[in-house]
Parts: C-alpha cells; structure tokens; sequence
C-alpha cells in the first residue's frame, strides 16, 4: 500500500509497530512537499492519533510539513480547515514549526470557509482555536462572525460531542461569544439539554462548566433542559476523573437551575465521585471541589477535610 495510504487506514488503530512508524516518520519528511491539501489535512489528522508515528517524525519533517500547510491552505476547502485546526491543537511539535504568516493564513482559510462548514467542522474550529492564541489573534471580526452564524445555524444538528465542543470553546473566546446572537444561545441552549442523555463524562463536565461562565447560554437553558444534565451528571459520575468532578461540582454550585434537578441518587453518586478523585485533584481541584460541596450542601470528601 501507498505509504500515504498506510498512515492514513491507520488511523483509530492501537497501536503501530516501531518499524512502520518510522517509515511513516521517514515519508512524512521527504513527500510533504508534494502534498495536495486534502492530503495534508488527513496526514495531521493521522498523525495525532498515532503517537508511535509522531515520535519518527524529525524536525525537519514537521517543518516540511507545516510548510506545506501554509502553502497550501488557501485551496482547503471547509473540511480541510477544521481537520488541520483541530490536528494542530493537538499536536504541539506541528503547531510550533508553524509561521507567524503561516497562522494568518489559516485564520483567513476559517473566515473564507466558516459560513459552509458543517456541525462538526465548526465546533473542531471552535474547540482548535480556543487551543491555538496564534491563529486565533489572526481571526478577523468578519471570521468570529461567520463562526457564530455558523454555529447558530447547525445547533439543531450537532450531536453531544459537538454542543459540548461548542460551548466549552466559546467560553474561552470571548470574541466568539460576543457575536452570537440571543437566537444563537437559545439554539445551543436547546441543543445542551436535548443531547444530554448522549454525554461521556468529559462532555458533562465540560458543557456544565461553559454553561456556567456563559450567562446567556444558562438563562436559555430550559428545566427540563437542566433535569437532563443533571440526570447526565448522575450518570457519568462514577467514570469522571478528577477535572471532571471538580469542574461539575463546582458547576452546579453556581448553577440552581441544575442543582435543584439532582436527585438523592445523583448527589450520592457526586459525593462517591468527589470522595474517590478528591486525593488525585489539583489545588484549584480542591478549591473548587470544596466550594461545590458547600453550595450544593454534600459531604465533603474525606481527603479534604484533613
């Protein structure tokens, strides 16, 4: 098979055998170059989910490759946008072989293809750029306005991972956020609670945590919107890891909309979730565990009443 071709079919597997990784490594460098935008975008898209290929790649692979970003990126359609944004956020040693002008130009590719982009493609856009400050100080007025209109107008279709994405990007771009209208924070409002059934544990955590930093987004969430999230929070509690239950918690301690919903069951299994991952959580873990427990009236774990 085309070596394009086997780093590209090796994508979501286990893992990669140190020989194949470095042929990966080796072929990355030297055909970079010669890449097609669509095959840049799915070559960083492989490459951070193979952690044994990214070791083989050498510096002067990355460079190559990020190069070939940058040349490349004004013939990327929408897809390809998000697909190298969201690659980039994740792999750091890529993202810093990227040029000031390099960022630039993939901030114009999100404000050229932000009004076409699909209810993934915008909340991998969101989520990448919150991540990226280079290419995210490139973003125009006109680009974080063609995102919002965006996310606006796929609300209705995104899936839990997608609104949790969404809303946990926006709560760090302030920018972003300005530019959505009330109709657009009804949207995703509606969204949270219609997916909350569908939520991992992350997206929990997270889309409680955006909603309580984002005023207008809570103000739209409806009650049986936030009977749902709180019927997610008990379910997800016992898979949480220690941000996740210090986040939630801490959520629903300034959210009463939330906490009024939770049920006997659910704050038991909150108090399990806090008394299990109390001793693996940060300083600010702790904090904010603590103030959680204390507004939403729980028993604070052992290990932080010592």
């Amino acid at each position: 098979m085309h070596a394009l071709g086997v780093l590209h079919a090796e994508i979501g597997a286990a893992a990669v055998d140190e020989e194949l990784a470095t042929q990966l490594g080796v072929f990355v460098e030297r055909k970079a170059r010669d890449m097609k935008p669509q095959e840049i975008a799915n070559t960083l898209n492989a490459l951070c989910k193979l952690e044994a290929a990214v070791a083989a790649v050498s510096v002067m692979g990355w460079k190559r490759l990020a190069e070939a970003a940058e040349r490349t990126v004004s013939e990327m359609n929408e897809q390809g946008i998000a697909i190298s944004l969201n690659a980039l956020s994740k792999l750091e040693v890529a993202a810093a072989a990227v040029s000031p002008p390099g960022w630039a130009s993939l901030a114009e590719g999100v404000e050229r293809t932000a009004r076409k982009m699909n209810p993934q493609a915008v909340a991998n856009s969101l989520n990448a750029l919150c991540k990226l400050e280079a290419a995210a100080s490139a973003v125009s007025p006109m680009g974080w306005a063609g995102l919002a209109e965006t996310a606006e107008r796929t609300a209705r279709e995104m899936d839990a991972q997608g609104v949790a994405n969404k809303l946990n990007a926006l709560c760090k771009l302030e920018v972003a956020a300005a530019a959505l209208s009330p109709t657009g924070w009804a949207g995703l409002a509606e969204a949270a609670g219609r997916t909350a059934r569908e939520m991992d544990p992350q997206a929990v955590a997270n889309t409680l945590n955006a909603l309580s930093k984002l005023e207008a987004a809570a103000a739209a969430v409806s009650q049986s919107g936030w009977a749902g999230l709180a019927e997610a929070a008990e379910r997800t509690a016992s898979q949480m890891n220690e941000q996740g239950i210090s986040n939630t918690l801490h959520a629903l301690g300034v959210l009463p909309a939330a906490a009024v919903e939770l049920s006997l069951s659910a704050r038991e299994h909150l108090e399990a979730a806090a008394e299990r991952e109390a001793p693996n959580m940060t300083s600010e873990g702790r904090k904010m565990t603590l103030r959680g427990c204390a507004k939403l009236k729980l028993r604070i774990p052992s290990a932080l009443s010592e």
